[in-house]
C-alpha cells in the first residue's frame, strides 16, 4: 500500500493539493471541441449540399471544363478526407491524454492539409498539454491565422502565456476566446487573482462554477477572491510556472511521464536523463527522474533528485513525497513523518502526505493516528479498495 501513490498523477494532483485545475482545463476544452466538431458537422452539410449542386450546374453547362478539372480534384478530395480522418484520430488519443500520439496524428493532418484549422489547433493543444508549450505557440498562431476567431487557438494561446506568467498577452487571448470558449474562464480567474483584480476575477470564478458546481478548487478561488486577498498557500499554487528554457526538455519531460504513466519505467528513465542533459534545472524532469529510480529500489539516488527538486521548487509536493519515501526506505521513519507532517501543513487535504502518513501509522499500529486519515481519502476517493482496506483496518486496531 506503500506504494498506492507513484505515477504523475501525483505530480498533477497533489502538487497542487486542489481539484487539478489542469483537468478542469482538459475537461472544458473536450465540451469546446464537441461543440464546434457538432458546428462543423452542420456547416460541411451545406458546403457539400452547395458544392455538388455547382458540379451538377458545371457538368450541364461546361462539360469540357469538368472534364479538364477532374484528373485533378479526387486527389485533393482524398487528401483532405485522410486527413481529416487523422484528425479525428488525433483528437480521440488526445481524448485519452495520450499526447505524444496525438500530435503526430496531427502532424501528418496539417502536412496533408495545411488549411486545416482544426488540426492545427490539436497539434497545439497536444504539445502545450504534452508539456511543450513554446512548440505549441506557432501551432496555435497557424490555427488563428486560417480563422482569426478560432476560439479554442485563442484560448490556447492565452492560457500558453499565463503558464509563462506573461499575463498581458494571456488576457488579451483569453478574453478573445471566453465568449465561445468556457475552458478561458478558469484562466481568467486565475489570471485575475494574480494580478490582483479580486471583482473580475470574482464574476470569472461564478462563471466557472456555474458549469462546475461544487468545484473546491473554485470554491478556494471564490473565496480569495471575495476577501480581496490571495493568501500565500493558494498563490503557490495557482501561480504558473513560467516559461520553459528550452522546448527539447519541456518534449523529453513530457514524454518521460507519459511512458511512466504506461509502465514504461527505463524508458521513461531515459527520456528524463535526456530532457536533464538539456536543461539540469528542469524541476518535473528531476522529479520524475526521482520516482524512476525510487520505484526500482533505488532510493539512495532517488533521494538526491528529489532534493534538488525541492532546492529549486520549495512547494514541490511531488518532490516531498517522494523525498519522504526514500528517507522511509531508508528506515529514517520518523524523519519521514516529520516531512509528511509539513507537507500537510503546506498542502491540507487528501494528497500524497496523508497517503504516506495513514500508510505509516497503520504499519506502526497507531491506529487512531490512522483512522482520520483513511477516512479523508475515502471521502475523497471512495472506489479506491486499497483506502477502502486501510480504513478497515484502521478501525478493527483502534477498536481493539
Amino acid at each position: 500500500m506503500t506504494n498506492s501513490i507513484t505515477n504523475h498523477d501525483e505530480q498533477a494532483r497533489f502538487d497542487t493539493a486542489l481539484a487539478d485545475p489542469d483537468q478542469l482545463l482538459l475537461d472544458s476544452l473536450r465540451s469546446d471541441e464537441r461543440r464546434r466538431r457538432r458546428r462543423r458537422a452542420i456547416l460541411l452539410t451545406l458546403l457539400l449540399g452547395g458544392i455538388i449542386m455547382a458540379t451538377t450546374l458545371v457538368a450541364v453547362f461546361a462539360g469540357w471544363l469538368t472534364l479538364a478539372v477532374l484528373p485533378t480534384a479526387p486527389s485533393d478530395d482524398a487528401r483532405i478526407e485522410q486527413a481529416e480522418a487523422l484528425t479525428g484520430e488525433g483528437w480521440q488519443l488526445w481524448q485519452q491524454q495520450k499526447f505524444a500520439d496525438a500530435a503526430e496524428k496531427f502532424e501528418q493532418a496539417v502536412k496533408l492539409d495545411p488549411a486545416a484549422a482544426s488540426a492545427w489547433n490539436g497539434l497545439g493543444w497536444a504539445r502545450f498539454n504534452g508539456g511543450d508549450s513554446i512548440a505549441a505557440v506557432p501551432a496555435f498562431e497557424k490555427c488563428v491565422e486560417i480563422e482569426p476567431n478560432h476560439p479554442a487557438a485563442l484560448n490556447g494561446l492565452g492560457q500558453v502565456y499565463l503558464s509563462w506568467r506573461e499575463y498581458g498577452k494571456a488576457k488579451k487571448f483569453l478574453t478573445k476566446a471566453a465568449p465561445q470558449a468556457p475552458a478561458a474562464w478558469f484562466g481568467l480567474a486565475r489570471l485575475s487573482l494574480l494580478t490582483g483584480n479580486y471583482d473580475e476575477a470574482q464574476k470569472w470564478i461564478e462563471q466557472a462554477l456555474a458549469s462546475q458546481p461544487g468545484d473546491e478548487s473554485l470554491q478556494k478561488m471564490l473565496a480569495a477572491a471575495k476577501s480581496k486577498q490571495l493568501p500565500d498557500e493558494l498563490r503557490s499554487l495557482i501561480e504558473p510556472p513560467g516559461k520553459p528554457k528550452s522546448s527539447g526538455s519541456a518534449a523529453d519531460t513530457a514524454r518521460g511521464w507519459q511512458q511512466f504513466n504506461q509502465g514504461q519505467s527505463r524508458l521513461a528513465e531515459r527520456s528524463f536523463r535526456r530532457s536533464l542533459a538539456k536543461d539540469p534545472e528542469d524541476s518535473a524532469a528531476l522529479n520524475g527522474l526521482g520516482f524512476c529510480l525510487l520505484n526500482s529500489g533505488k532510493p539512495a539516488a532517488a533521494k538526491e533528485y528529489f532534493e534538488k527538486c525541492i532546492e529549486l521548487d520549495p512547494a514541490a509536493g511531488g518532490a516531498i513525497n517522494g523525498l519522504a519515501r526514500c528517507l522511509k526506505a531508508d528506515g529514517k521513519v520518523d524523519e519521514a513523518i516529520k516531512l509528511w507532517q509539513q507537507m500537510r501543513e503546506k498542502f491540507p487535504g487528501p494528497n500524497a502526505a496523508a497517503v504516506g502518513l495513514a500508510t505509516t501509522y497503520l504499519e506502526q499500529g497507531e491506529y487512531a493516528k490512522a483512522l482520520p486519515l483513511f477516512e479523508e481519502l475515502v471521502k475523497a476517493m471512495p472506489d479506491n479498495p486499497q483506502f477502502q482496506q486501510g480504513l478497515e483496518a484502521a478501525k478493527k486496531g483502534a477498536a481493539k
